[in-house]
């Protein structure tokens, strides 16, 4: 690696000092006086440096070696000046450390200096990069410490420029110093301090006339194997490109990629356009465009001698969110920070030209692009279409791009570390998933500490139309410090307790030129320069990769959104989880009851069956618990469950599992403030502990016995962190987040793959889960009816906004819950009919997960023809009930409120039900928008399934429609 091909370098060499020589035996002690023979230049050793027989590549197989310095008070010192701050400047030095990340992330630990902290270059480690310190002017990052690799960092002054160079390659530019303090130093400071701890094998000073600087001869780096090596990266991307323009799943050679947008509104109109992958044909077989796309949105990325993303559009509109590339993701092995992909030498963040293309390059550190594949989209989780839900094609109708990147020849630590970057898109919804997959093909394990699978820097004015969320999702995860979960905290929650989800939203430190706006702007202007968008696990994964066991991340899903209305950019959300989630969109009329008694549970499973109702919960208490092995038990609900199948009704349980549930001291979460039992919500059990082996197995034993068939626990995995360090399946604090929610997931996969329908208090949607609770709030199953029936439209008018109907669920209570106050439910039923049919209408106008909580549906005729015929009613109509919500208005009590649900794709367009919550009938015109059911021009309206007849609309698709509704009444219209 020395300057075996140096013969056109026109430098001249100031002080050059090669290690390889001083000694030949490890630990031996070097001389306290080192002379540079080409200068006379006699550097003095302060504390014990010593040889060592290591040296960069072949100088080690020729038997040179370097010297090791202990990072406490080694070093080497010379007073004198070396060089003219006037002269331009190479400044280099070979080095290898033995740690990363580990120092002080403030301080500077001096590989080589020249000068002093104020006047002079510092050649340096700060924690896992290696930096150059200009004087007093700035601190730049010249690139990552990779522990135990030979390194060749370069300071190159060149007129009034200034940069820093990694391995040959350039990686920043810089300010140039003021001054020269006389002094120069190895392994330490000037003043002997800020010590490195390493090896140095080789350090040269020389200058050269202006205009003469050439990198690829100037160093002291190997050129022949650097030829050696561009020629196999070359031939590396010609057989890249020639596999791209070979035929393939979606693909399709263009000479230009296609720039066409979109005139059909996507969430009105079937857009059934292919999902492809179109690559232009390179010109020159060193570069070329690619481009995902499916006619709403395109995600287009330029190749070179590595990948960046170039384009992300919405193509409905043209808008264009990206303004500067950035790597694919970014990954931390043994404490070392890696790009994936990405290229170097974006001249302005602020905006990106295609004429700068060219100029961008490669980062030698980074893992670079071996391979793009396409495929068609996994099935995330298993899911068949069942309980009335949506008919969906699953998994959905799409492409996948797989790029593999492999490590550079310089990366000698990950040499078999392969990683995989995911994309999928699908047809007639602008989404595109990502994820990203670490493969370790060596006998090694390797520790994945963090990863970053996605970094966006994103023009400031998208920021407000991009939805991204992912699937590691659930309580502790997503709350944000200035949210509701803030009330269980004392002073500022950890990450791991606030995590604010995993999509992070940063100043870029690259963006270094846009208007800073005066501080007092900033409540109008919301800060629109954390305009970097990262997705990152708030804490880990911090997990051990194997030979053979390949990691997987969670899934990034972004949504492209067209415009800032709050209805439309909602609409598109929860459209992302009905096509994306299709489980979501399971619907069945549920009771619930508090009673073990086999004689109670008959009747009302009866009872329910009469009424076509179609799912019953045992609530606590009772409940079920799951890891009752009794066999007495396992036969009194096997006999409830077989009874209830037979008449065509699924059973489901309650029980706290989880979240306040301890287990045990040996098992339960470890706080990891006290090191002792202890979590958020009262006790949690780990579920990354050997509770998991006990209890699960017994659970689907249950389920298997019983024949229910809703996994329906309360307090599923919520985020509280494990600082044991003696649990089976994680390792301490920093992974027990990761491998809970692991857990979590394979339960619900595992409830999917049986048929199962699965309710959960928590987001677990894009994993497998049904449903949640509308709105959540104990005490409210507390209050009145005529309280319970007006917060129900405001829960539901609220809960809407991001959930389709049939994600939230709600209570009807016949009997009190939490008390037995007469107040609070409805019995004797017949008396109180007319309160009870309120309720009922409202919750199932609305589409939502009703439960009918009580020890019966009815108590006489009249009671249960009212409760048939509104199931009926809701049965006739679900298609368009379980639709999407149109937010016309919230309920205050004072007037007429609405629930308007849409769907242009069926026949029913859309239905409106008008409640009057006053005790004064009310005559009026309701302003309905009526765009989202595709409707144009008129509209067939027919009244409690009356006489149809047709109205206009006005040109923004709107309905004034004339109603007259009784005080405390309902009245409902279709809409064709």
């Amino acid at each position: 690696m020395l300057n075996s091909i140096n013969i056109q370098a026109k430098t001249k060499v100031i002080v050059h000092f090669n290690f390889g020589r001083v000694g030949n035996i490890s630990y031996a002690a070097v001389p306290n006086e080192i002379t540079d023979t080409n200068s006379g230049v006699k550097i003095k050793a302060i504390g014990h440096p010593v040889f060592y027989a290591d040296a960069p590549d072949e100088k080690a197989n020729k038997g040179e070696g370097s010297i090791l310095f202990n990072g406490k008070n080694d070093g080497f010192i010379y007073s004198g000046v070396l060089g003219n701050l006037a002269d331009n400047l190479i400044f280099e030095v070979w080095v290898k450390a033995l740690t990363a990340g580990q120092n002080d992330q403030n301080k500077i630990n001096v590989v080589a200096s020249n000068g002093n902290k104020a006047e002079g270059y510092r050649i340096g480690q700060i924690g896992n990069q290696w930096v150059l310190a200009s004087g007093s002017v700035a601190t730049v990052h010249i690139g990552n410490v990779i522990r135990d690799q030979w390194t060749h960092i370069a300071v190159v002054c060149d007129g009034v420029n200034g940069s820093v160079w990694l391995d040959g390659m350039k990686t920043a530019d810089f300010i140039r110093t003021a001054a020269f303090f006389p002094g120069f130093s190895i392994g330490c400071n000037i003043d002997g301090n800020d010590n490195f701890k390493g090896d140095i094998y080789e350090i040269r000073c020389s200058t050269f006339d202006k205009g003469d600087f050439n990198p690829k001869t100037d160093f002291l780096v190997n050129y022949k194997k650097r030829i050696e090596t561009d020629k196999k990266i070359l031939s590396g991307r010609k057989a890249l490109f020639n596999s791209l323009e070979a035929p393939g799943l979606g693909k399709e050679i263009v000479s230009l990629l296609p720039q066409i947008l979109n005139s059909n509104d996507w969430l009105i109109s079937n857009i059934d356009e292919p999902c492809k992958l179109f690559v232009q044909k390179s010109q020159d077989g060193l570069t070329s465009l690619i481009q995902l796309q499916n006619g709403l949105v395109s995600r287009t990325f330029y190749i070179s001698d590595n990948i960046a993303c170039v384009s992300y559009r919405n193509l409905s509109n043209g808008a264009e969110y990206i303004r500067a590339v950035k790597p694919e993701a970014r990954i931390r092995l043994d404490s070392v920070w890696y790009e994936v992909g990405g290229l170097k030498g974006q001249p302005e963040n602020s905006y990106l030209l295609d004429s700068w293309y060219s100029q961008l390059e490669s980062n030698h550190q980074a893992f670079v692009l071996k391979n793009v594949e396409t495929s068609m989209p996994i099935e995330r989780y298993p899911w068949r279409q069942k309980y009335n839900a949506l008919s969906t094609p699953w998994p959905a109708k799409g492409l996948r791009v797989v790029m593999t990147y492999g490590a550079q020849t310089s990366m000698d630590t990950v040499q078999d570390i392969e990683v995989k970057v995911n994309y999928e898109i699908y047809s007639g919804i602008p989404v595109i998933t990502k994820w990203v997959e670490v493969i370790n093909h060596s006998e090694k394990e390797i520790e994945l500490t963090e990863m970053e699978t996605e970094i966006l820097a994103i023009n400031q004015d998208q920021l407000k139309r991009m939805h991204v969320e992912s699937d590691y999702s659930f309580a502790l995860a997503n709350w944000d410090q200035t949210g509701s979960g803030i009330l269980h905290f004392n002073g500022v929650p950890k990450a791991y307790q606030a995590g604010q989800s995993t999509t992070k939203w940063e100043v870029d430190p690259e963006y270094n030129t846009w208007a800073t706006q005066n501080a007092a702007e900033d409540i109008c202007l919301d800060f629109p320069h954390r305009n970097l968008l990262i997705s990152k696990l708030p804490m880990g994964p911090n997990t051990i990769i194997k030979s053979g066991s390949p990691f997987i991340s969670y899934i990034t899903f972004e949504l492209l959104q067209d415009n800032d209305d709050r209805e439309r950019k909602s609409l598109g959300q929860r459209r992302m989880y009905k096509k994306l989630a299709p489980q979501v969109t399971e619907s069945l009329i549920g009771a619930s009851i508090t009673s073990d008694d086999e004689k109670k549970l008959k009747f009302l499973i009866d009872q329910m069956q009469e009424l076509g109702m179609e799912r019953l919960t045992i609530d606590p208490w009772p409940g079920i618990s799951y890891d009752n092995t009794d066999e007495r038990y396992l036969n009194h609900w096997e006999t409830i469950g077989r009874y209830a199948k037979e008449r065509g009704i699924i059973m489901a349980g309650y029980e706290l599992q989880v979240a306040s549930k301890g287990r045990g001291q040996e098992v339960d979460c470890i706080d990891p403030e006290t090191k002792k039992p202890g979590s958020l919500f009262g006790q949690s059990v780990c579920i990354a502990s050997n509770w998991r082996d006990d209890y699960y197995p017994k659970m689907w034993k249950f389920y298997e016995r019983s024949g229910f068939m809703t996994y329906s626990a309360d307090g599923p995995y919520h985020g509280d962190a494990c600082a044991s360090k003696v649990h089976k399946y994680h390792r301490g604090l920093a992974d027990s987040q990761w491998n809970q929610w692991i857990q979590q997931v394979d339960i619900i996969h595992e409830a999917q793959r049986r048929g199962m329908y699965v309710a959960l208090p928590d987001w677990y949607f894009l994993n497998g889960c049904c449903c949640t609770g509308m709105g959540y709030r104990e005490a409210s199953a507390n209050l009145a009816p005529e309280q319970q029936l007006l917060l129900g439209r405001q829960y539901i008018y609220d809960g809407t906004w991001y959930k389709l109907p049939t994600m939230g669920w709600m209570t009807l209570q016949l009997v009190g819950f939490y008390s037995d106050d007469p107040r609070i439910g409805l019995e004797p039923l017949n008396k109180n009919i007319k309160r009870y049919e309120q309720q009922l209408v409202q919750y199932l106008a609305s589409g939502c997960q009703l439960g009918i909580r009580g020890n019966r549906m009815y108590d006489n005729s009249e009671t249960k023809a009212m409760v048939l015929k509104w199931i009926n009613w809701f049965k006739r109509y679900r298609d368009i009930l379980t639709s999407e919500i149109i937010h016309v208005s919230r309920p205050t009590g004072r007037d007429l409120d609405c629930i308007l649900h849409v769907n242009s794709s069926i026949k029913h367009k859309g239905m409106v039900i008008v409640f009057n919550p006053t005790d004064r009938e009310i005559e009026k015109k309701l302003r309905l928008p009526l765009y989202y059911t595709g409707l144009k021009n008129n509209v067939t309206i027919i009244k409690d399934e009356g006489i149809p007849e047709i109205c206009e609309l006005n040109e923004k698709c709107e309905l004034f429609l004339p109603v007259k509704v009784p005080a405390q009444g309902t009245i409902w219209f279709v809409l064709e």
